[in-house]
C-alpha cells in the first residue's frame, strides 16, 4: 500500500514525527540518533506490513550451499519475506536471527539464492508440463523469465550480466553471473558487496514479474498485477559507490513516478542528500533540538530556489543535516584545496572537539562574517538551539567585536605549527635525511627561517596599512570619466612616497618589538613561514608537505597554549571537551 500521511508518537528518540503528504520518492537525512530507523520501523508496525516491504539497515548476504532437495520444500517469495517482521525457518537456509527490525542483523537477503534456485527449478518444471502437455515447444515460443533480472542488472550494474542457474550438481547449485565481460562464470556469492547489495534489494520488485512468467509459459498472457507498494529502504547507499548511489536513486524515481509504487528511505550519503529535490528532501530533528510538542520531521525546503539557497550557505545540504554547531574558518573547501592541507584538518588535528561541530571554510575574512550572518539567519528555520560562529585568523588585528567571531591568538593557524618540539616528533621518520641531530638544531632553523622572513612581514603589514583601493565604474556612463579621474587622485594620495613611508616605518617598528617580544612565530605569516621551512629542510626527504603539516598539527595539540586556547573557546559555545 501507499501511505499518504503517518504520524509516529512515543517511539524510542521520536517524540513527534509526522507527514502529512508523503510524496512517492522520500529521502529523510538528519544526524546519528536522530531515529531514522525507529522512524521507518514505526511506520511499518503501523501500517501492519500489509504491501509495505521493508530493507534494514543491518543487512548482509550469507554464504549458501543450495542443494535441490531443498528447493522442492517451503517456497521462498523475496517480496512477501520483507513485508514481515519476523523471518521463517527454511530447510537448507543458514541464517542466525528471524526478526527483521534497525536494531539487528537483518538476514533476508540470505535466501536470495535459494529463491533464485527455486524459480530455476519451477522454469524447468513449466517446460516439462508443456511438453507433457503440448507434446513439443515451437522455436521462440518461450519467453524468458529472466529478462527482467538482465534489465534490472544492465541498468544498475552494467559491468555484470547473469548468465544462468547451474542445477548440474544436485548438491551444489550455483547462481552464475559473468563480470566485466571476462572468461569464467561467478556464483552470486562470490559478488562484491555493492553488487549483492543491489540485486538483493531490488530483485524483490521484480520476482512477481518473473513467477508470472514462468507460470503463464506457453500461454498468452501479461505481466503480473502489482498492488500498490510501499518500500522502505534503511540506507541504501550500504556498499555502493557514489556513483552507483546516483543510479540507484535514479533508478527510484523512475520506479516511483507514475506507478504504485512508492519509497521512504534513510539515509546518511551525501550523494543522494545533493541530489535529492525540495519535494522529495525532509529532515528528522533530533529531540532536544525541537520544542515540546513540535514536529521532528520538516521539509528541508518548500521550493528549488530555497533549497538551492541553502545549499549555497551550507556548502553542502548535509552540513545542516548535520545539526550541529557549525564552525566558520577562513579557507577554501577540500575539493578546491591543491597540494595543501585544509584548514578543517588542520583544525580537528589540534583539538578533538572539533569533531563536535561542523567545519565550514567561508573563504576570506570579510568572506566569512557574511556568511556567518547567513547560516545564523538560516539555522533558524530548523532550530533556535544552534548557531554558527566563526573562528578567523587574527592577521594583524588586535580584536573583533562581534560577538559570535573569535579570532585566534596567532596571526593565522599555521603559527600553532611553528614549534620545535612539534616538528621534531612529526618528522621522525626521516630524521636521518634531514641532517638534525636535535630539537635545538630545528629551533635554529625555524630562527632563521623567521629571520630571512622579515622584510616580507615589514611589506605585508605596510600594505595592509596602506589598504587595498578598488574602482567600480557607475552604471551612468556619463559618470565613469570624472568619478575614474577622482579614483586616480585618490589613488595618487593613499599610495604617494610619503604615505609608503610612512606605512613602512609604521610596519618596521611593529617587526622591531615582536623580536623583543620574542612573538614572531605567533604573529609573522605562519603559511609561508612553514612553506619555506619545509622547502628548506623537507622537500628532499621524500615526506609530503600535506603529511608534515598534519603530522605537525598533531604534536601541537599538546602544547599548553593550544590547549588552552581551544578548550575556551570550545567552553564560550557550550562544548565540553
Amino acid at each position: 500500500m501507499k501511505i499518504s500521511n503517518f504520524s509516529v508518537v512515543g517511539q524510542r528518540s521520536i517524540r513527534v514525527a509526522s507527514c502529512d503528504n508523503v510524496p512517492p520518492l522520500m529521502v529523510v537525512a538528519g544526524p546519528n540518533g536522530a531515529g531514522k530507523s525507529t522512524l521507518l520501523n514505526a511506520i511499518r508496525t503501523q501500517y501492519g506490513y500489509a504491501n509495505i516491504m521493508y530493507v534494514g539497515p543491518h543487512r548482509a548476504m550469507r554464504r549458501q550451499h543450495v542443494q535441490q532437495r531443498h528447493l522442492l520444500t517451503s517456497p521462498i517469495s523475496m517480496e512477501s519475506l520483507l513485508a514481515i517482521p519476523n523471518l521463517p525457518g527454511v530447510e537448507g537456509v543458514r541464517i542466525s536471527d528471524s526478526a527483521r527490525d534497525p536494531w539487528g542483523q537483518d538476514d533476508s537477503a540470505s535466501y536470495l539464492k535459494h529463491a533464485l534456485c527455486q524459480i530455476e527449478i519451477d522454469r524447468q518444471q513449466a517446460i516439462t508440463a508443456k511438453v507433457d502437455r503440448d507434446g513439443y515447444i515451437r522455436p521462440g515460443e518461450l519467453a524468458d523469465p529472466w529478462m527482467p533480472l538482465r534489465e534490472l542488472t544492465h541498468s544498475l550494474l552494467p559491468h555484470l550480466t547473469f548468465e544462468r542457474i547451474d542445477a548440474s550438481s544436485r548438491d551444489h547449485v550455483r547462481v552464475l553471473w559473468r563480470v566485466h565481460g571476462m572468461n569464467g562464470e561467478v556464483d552470486i556469492d562470490d559478488l562484491s558487496s555493492g553488487e549483492k547489495s543491489v540485486i538483493q534489494m531490488f530483485y524483490p520488485l521484480i520476482e512477481r514479474d518473473i513467477k508470472a512468467m514462468i507460470q503463464s509459459m506457453g500461454e498468452a498472457g501479461g505481466a503480473a498485477v502489482r498492488p500498490e507498494l510501499c518500500l522502505l529502504i534503511d540506507e541504501p547507499e550500504l556498499h555502493l559507490h557514489p556513483n552507483l548511489q546516483l543510479k540507484v536513486f535514479d533508478y527510484l524515481r523512475v520506479l516511483t513516478s507514475g506507478t504504485g509504487t512508492q519509497v521512504i528511505l534513510a539515509t546518511h550519503s551525501p550523494t543522494m542528500v545533493e541530489y535529492a529535490t525540495f519535494e522529495e528532501l525532509f529532515l528528522l530533528r533530533p529531540v532536544e533540538l525541537v520544542p515540546a510538542e513540535q514536529n521532528q520531521l520538516i521539509q528541508i525546503a518548500t521550493d528549488d530556489e530555497r533549497l538551492q539557497f541553502i545549499r549555497n550557505v551550507f556548502g553542502a545540504t548535509t552540513n545542516l543535516t548535520a545539526l550541529q554547531p557549525i564552525v566558520v574558518v577562513e579557507g577554501v573547501a577540500e575539493k578546491d584545496a591543491s597540494k595543501v592541507l585544509p584548514d578543517r584538518k588542520l583544525y580537528r588535528a589540534l583539538h578533538s572537539s572539533f569533531d563536535k561541530v561542523t567545519i565550514i571554510p567561508g573563504g576570506g575574512k570579510s568572506e566569512c562574517k557574511a556568511l556567518l550572518r547567513s547560516i545564523n539567519a538560516a539555522f533558524s528555520d530548523y532550530s533556535n538551539q544552534l548557531k554558527a560562529v566563526a573562528l578567523l585568523d587574527r592577521d594583524v588585528d588586535d580584536g573583533s567585536d562581534e560577538e559570535l567571531i573569535k579570532l585566534l591568538p596567532v596571526s593565522m593557524i599555521e603559527n600553532f605549527l611553528l614549534d620545535a618540539n612539534s616538528i621534531w616528533e612529526a618528522i621522525q621518520s626521516v630524521i636521518e635525511r634531514t641532517g638534525f641531530s636535535t630539537v635545538d638544531d630545528i629551533e635554529s632553523a625555524l630562527d632563521e627561517v623567521v629571520n630571512l622572513y622579515a622584510d616580507k612581514e615589514i611589506g605585508r603589514r605596510a600594505a595592509l596599512k596602506l589598504g587595498a583601493s578598488h574602482f567600480y565604474p557607475p552604471a551612468t556612463l556619463s559618470n565613469i570619466l570624472p568619478e575614474s579621474v577622482a579614483y586616480v587622485q585618490e589613488v595618487g594620495t593613499r599610495y604617494s612616497p610619503q604615505a609608503i613611508d610612512e606605512a613602512q616605518r609604521f610596519a618596521e617598528q611593529i617587526v622591531r618589538q615582536l623580536a623583543v617580544d620574542r612573538r614572531r612565530r605567533e604573529e609573522f605569516h605562519g603559511k609561508e613561514i612553514l612553506n619555506e621551512f619545509y622547502r628548506l629542510y623537507l622537500h628532499k626527504t621524500g615526506l609530503s608537505k600535506v603529511v608534515f603539516t598534519f603530522e605537525v598539527a598533531r604534536y601541537s595539540k599538546r602544547r599548553r597554549s593550544v590547549t588552552s586556547f581551544f578548550e575556551g573557546f570550545f567552553g564560550n559555545i557550550g562544548i565540553q571537551g
